[in-house]
């Protein structure tokens, strides 16, 4: 199989399509496979697009089966900060909702 793209979408395709005995070959035009799950620099700043902010880690989300069967999630101690984000100028975006709407 043939799959364009690897990206998170192309990757795990080629996992479970591997999983289920098919041969496969993914082709991706950027220099580093994970598409938004990569890291940037503009300037003096790093912006990680997915490693500190991998939706669907939470046991009982939707995601979580998926990470699980792909061995995303093995021996990996994932942490639930308060802070998701925060500016230099002191902005914050909080974790749970209930505090996001307040602030």
């Amino acid at each position: 199989m043939a799959i364009i793209g690897a990206g998170i979408a192309g990757i795990s395709t080629g996992c479970y399509l591997q999983m289920n005995g098919y041969d496969t070959q993914i082709f991706e035009m950027g220099k580093l496979p994970g598409g938004l799950c990569t890291s940037w620099k503009k300037e003096d700043y790093i912006f990680d697009g997915c490693i500190h902010w991998l939706t669907g880690t939470k046991s009982g989300s939707p995601f979580y089966f998926m990470w699980d069967e792909l061995g995303v999630l093995k021996e990996r101690n994932v942490i639930y900060p308060e802070v998701f984000k925060q500016t230099e100028f002191g902005d914050k975006v909080f974790t749970d909702i209930d505090r996001f709407e307040d602030s």
